[in-house]
């Protein structure tokens, strides 16, 4: 049915416009055929066509092409609108997107709206770095004790490193110690162990003790270690025997009390007493002491270096040391010391001082020898309680 429809409507159109041209040339006088007629195909009455026909003006306007389709039979045919507006077609003939329209035919805007994310924002959580490890680098002991010519092991623990410990001693006369931690103990004194690796150090303080001071419980353990360890007394052998039970000489005595006080430099450059040389150890330290009024010699104007130290003349000298003080106390608890003794003040404020303690039958027996035990005992006390410091 649309078949027909459509192949009408071109039949049609197909006359109309085989019409215009004769009509046109008939006006001018050019037309010769037969005359035209148009009727409706369906009757067999032809309408003559009037040939004196009006001129047609030459600014005539064109005829429409589209055209009203004429229904054929009893059906019904939807006109054909004839304000298509024609597809658009780029240069290339492709297809373009139609613009488009509003209601009252104005080009309209497309406008795109972004789709707006209503979801609720995931925290993200910024990485964090794996820690490198810590190096440590501890020894199994921070202070040691071995006696001259023994052995002893330290034992390095190094965490989160692969190097190598390396051992080192602060004094190899002291003690040396091996690659491996082992500490061979050389003569007394102190000396410090270093283990380091990977930028660390762990240290060990040894104490090297004499052969013959190891037992503790000595009241002379003590004071001969720290002394030696500061640099005031000295031992025999090489440094390995110190030998307790000797007697204290006077040219120890005063030496020993120098170095206590730091070894300072005498004023005079020569020395008093005849029988002091300058090649003896204990020059320096005689001179000294005499210039502070500390040791006195002899009427025959010797020092008598070698003569053994009494015990009153330790205190005496110690005494005088500290700037002959007055005893705080007039009390006097020792039976053997007189108040003309010359030695009497400085017994009683070496007492008070703590420095010495006497005999358990209430004497000091201020002419007995002064043993080095009791010498290194005096100094370490003196140290302690007067200049405050051991």
């Amino acid at each position: 049915m649309m078949f027909k429809k459509i192949a009408l409507i071109s039949f049609t159109m197909l006359m109309v416009m085989m019409l215009i041209p004769a009509v046109a040339l008939k006006a001018a006088g050019e037309y010769e055929g037969p005359a035209i007629q148009i009727g409706d195909a369906g009757s067999g009455d032809v309408t003559p066509v009037p040939t004196a026909v009006t001129p047609v003006p030459t600014d005539v306007t064109p005829v429409p092409t589209a055209v009203t389709p004429v229904p054929t039979g009893s059906g019904d045919v939807t006109p054909v609108p004839t304000d298509v507006t024609p597809v658009p077609t780029t240069a290339d003939g492709g297809d373009v997107t139609p613009v488009p329209t509003t209601a009252d035919g104005s080009v309209g805007t497309t406008v795109t709206t972004a789709p707006v994310n209503t979801a609720t924002p995931t925290a993200t959580s910024t990485p964090t770095a794996t820690p490198t490890p810590a190096v440590t680098l501890s020894l199994n002991k921070i202070n040691a004790v071995v006696a001259c010519d023994k052995v002893i092991s330290l034992n390095a623990t190094l965490t989160n490193s692969t190097d190598n410990v390396v051992w080192t001693t602060s004094d190899k006369k002291v003690a040396t110690v091996d690659a491996y931690g082992n500490i061979k103990a050389k003569m007394a004194g102190t000396v410090a162990i270093t283990a380091s690796a990977a930028g660390k150090s762990a240290s060990c303080t040894v104490t090297v003790l004499y052969k013959d001071v190891t037992n503790s419980k000595d009241f002379w353990y003590g004071p001969t270690n720290y002394l030696t360890a500061a640099g005031i007394v000295k031992g025999y052998d090489k440094q390995t025997m110190f030998k307790p039970a000797n007697n204290c000489t006077r040219a120890q005595m005063v030496t020993f009390i120098w170095r206590l006080m730091g070894e300072p430099a005498p004023k005079a450059a020569t020395c008093k007493f005849s029988d002091v040389k300058e090649k003896d150890y204990f020059y320096k330290a005689c001179i000294w002491g005499n210039e502070n009024g500390i040791v006195e010699g002899y009427k025959d104007g010797t020092f008598g270096p070698q003569i053994v130290c009494a015990r009153k003349h330790a205190v005496t000298f110690l005494w005088r040391l500290a700037g002959k003080p007055a005893p705080k106390d007039t009390k006097n608890k020792f039976s053997d010391v007189k108040k003309t003794d010359y030695f009497y003040k400085a017994t009683l404020w070496a007492s008070e001082q703590n420095i010495l303690a006497g005999y358990s039958d209430g004497t000091f027996r201020p002419d007995g020898d002064c043993l080095r035990r009791q010498m290194v005992t005096f100094l370490y006390k003196y140290d302690k309680n007067v200049n405050k410091k051991g």
